[in-house]
């Protein structure tokens, strides 16, 4: 699963339960509100599993718990070193994954092998190599890895002949900048509180014009306006990008970056947080592994969370930028509160620039991909793509981030079923794509190259598989964190139809139809499922490779096991995985997919 902020997210939580960005569920009621009835249509339980039909058993009885412990085994061992993007690590997985396509008979549907010559063809005279040129297991495209960044942000005050120039200190002043190389020099406008609310007639927006300029915004909501609560039980609400509502809203408007100030905080706290740590406490993980940062080059369609900066600056920086306007922060939000209406202004004769510097190498990037085609005429046009991410963390000095759960669990997700259907004497009408997807721990960028570029282009996805952690049982204290984060029910009638190890959130898009079809593939299978329908255009928790079907608007279906203290640490090791949970998703998604690809 992607993202250092996920995994502090959860290590925070988890603190507070001891003493996501994501949207509130939308197909049931949640929390402590969750009513008996309720469960009917999100909650799937099978008293006794029946036998799978004939159509698809020999596949269904290949997936096993521990030949899916086996491969998990290898794809998480100190070999694989973690199998960071864009290392020999990662390389060695993407070997394993193909060679088990190879042996299965998957159609590959990669890159072109390079035709070449040995010595003895080239001294014989030959013009050609002797054998066509044939398509590979991998689709290899480049990846941006960035070594060393700065930032830089500086303000010019003009008042008559004066120029006033100056600059501000990276963290105590303002908070890091995203590295893209570029210099962005605009005018500043205050905009109070970033809200425009019909109901309450207020808009901060009126009469202003942010489109291509550096807006300041304050953090805090005012409280002359009621806002609306969220429902009990319910969880942050996050857009697909990541933003905050109030954020993406003001980023829609245009502007060319954003500041944020918040007139309540202390400079002093923020001056406190850079002051070295006095000890590392025992509790707290000791390993703090630098975060590798990569992109692909020249990629010229934005990916869906891309958006303007949004730079947390010190009440000091703000007051320096709004003292050519004669106005501190205070006094600007004070004057908002007492009139109970918008002041927003431009600010006179200021412009800001803001800079980021970086040095960079090239590393490889490799999805690996294999195909069964559709057997029926009409529908093997028809794809649908089941993946998973093979990356993880990689490794800090004497320190191996295995990623036993996250994601060689998912990886084995994916090889199992390739295995079953390449097994399975009927195949399907539609086509299938199995693919392992690199660096979705540097911001999803196998899948969203894949999508980018499909391999196959004459093919239609109509629907996504995704796998991403499925080998945690839940207990306890990942059911409580469940349902703070992602909306699960948290009534005691809801905790007593299930078993929670046996337990397992599905969560798929609306609408889409693949809610039933997991609830008609769990009559083989038998695991308490949780229906966790999102809005069209939102995301589950987390951002994990359905991200980049759902920019493109693919139903997409995934799976999600329990979150542990252990997400993105060297104790993700394969020891803590469940065979027999691994086997029963895999078990239930094989089943999902014979519908989506046979009806």
């Amino acid at each position: 699963m992607r993202k250092f902020a996920l995994t502090v997210f959860i290590a925070v939580a988890l603190v507070l339960s001891a003493a996501a960005q994501t949207p509130p569920a939308t197909s049931a009621t949640t929390g402590s509100q969750a009513k008996a009835e309720d469960l009917t249509k999100t909650l799937v339980k099978v008293a006794k599993p029946e036998a799978p039909p004939a159509d698809i058993k020999a596949g269904f009885d290949t997936i096993g718990a521990k030949s899916s412990l086996s491969m998990l085994s290898f794809i998480a061992s100190d070999l694989l070193e973690g199998r960071e993007a864009g290392t020999r690590g990662y390389q060695l997985a993407a070997e394993y994954a193909a060679s088990l396509f190879g042996l299965w008979a998957l159609t590959p549907i990669g890159d072109m092998a390079p035709r070449s010559f040995t010595m003895a063809q080239f001294m014989s005279g030959a013009t050609t190599p002797p054998r066509p040129a044939e398509k590979t297991y991998w689709q290899e495209f480049p990846l941006m890895e960035t070594l060393e960044t700065s930032s830089r942000m500086a303000l010019e005050v003009r008042n008559g002949g004066a120029v006033l120039n100056r600059e501000f200190q990276t963290g105590a002043d303002y908070s890091s900048i995203s590295a893209t190389g570029d210099v962005l020099t605009a005018p500043v406008v205050f905009v109070g509180y970033g809200l425009a609310d019909k109901d309450a007639k207020y808009d901060d927006f009126k009469g202003i014009d942010v489109k291509g300029k550096i807006v300041l915004v304050l953090s805090t909501s005012p409280s002359f306006i009621s806002i609306k609560p969220q429902p009990a039980g319910a969880a942050p609400a996050m857009s697909m990008t990541g933003m905050s509502p109030k954020m993406e809203a003001l980023a829609k408007r245009g502007p060319a970056a954003i500041l944020v100030a918040n007139p309540a905080g202390l400079d002093l706290y923020r001056y406190r947080s850079l002051l070295p740590a006095k000890s590392v406490p025992d509790e707290s993980p000791i390993i703090r592994k630098p975060y590798r940062r990569m992109s692909i080059p020249g990629a010229a369609v934005p990916l869906p969370w891309d958006k303007p900066a949004v730079i947390q600056i010190s009440n000091r920086t703000a007051d320096a930028i709004l003292a050519a306007a004669g106005r501190t922060l205070e006094a600007a939000k004070k004057k908002i509160d007492d009139a109970k209406k918008p002041s927003s202004f431009d600010v006179p004769g200021v412009a800001l620039t803001i800079a980021s510097t970086l040095k960079t190498q090239m590393a490889r990037g490799i999805n690996v991909v294999g195909m069964i085609e559709g057997s029926d005429p009409a529908l093997k046009s028809e794809a649908v793509v089941i993946g998973a991410h093979l990356d993880h963390t990689g490794r800090f000095e004497d320190y191996i981030f295995n990623g036993a759960d996250d994601n060689g669990s998912g990886s084995v997700g994916v090889l199992n079923l390739a295995r079953a259907f390449a097994a399975n004497p009927k195949k399907p009408k539609r086509t299938i794509i199995f693919a392992l997807w690199t660096a979705e721990e540097k911001g999803l960028l196998g899948s969203a190259y894949f999508v980018k570029n499909p391999p196959q282009p004459g093919l239609k996805t109509v629907a996504y598989l995704n796998f991403d952690m499925m080998s945690r049982t839940y207990d306890e204290k990942s059911l409580a964190f469940a349902a703070r984060t992602m909306g699960v029910p948290s009534s005691p009638e809801f905790l007593k139809a299930i078993t929670p190890a046996n337990f397992m959130l599905i969560n798929f898009n609306d609408g889409s139809g693949l809610g039933e079809a997991a609830r008609d593939a769990d009559r083989y299978v038998g695991l308490d499922l949780y229906l966790r329908a999102a809005k069209t255009g939102s995301l589950s928790f987390g951002d994990s490779d359905h991200s980049s079907f759902n920019a493109l608007k693919i139903p997409w279906l995934w799976p999600f096991s329990a979150v542990t203290e252990n997400l993105h640490q060297t104790s993700d090791s394969v020891d803590k995985a469940s065979g027999e949970l691994m086997e029963k998703v895999s078990k239930l998604m094989y089943g999902i997919a014979w519908t989506l690809t046979d009806k």
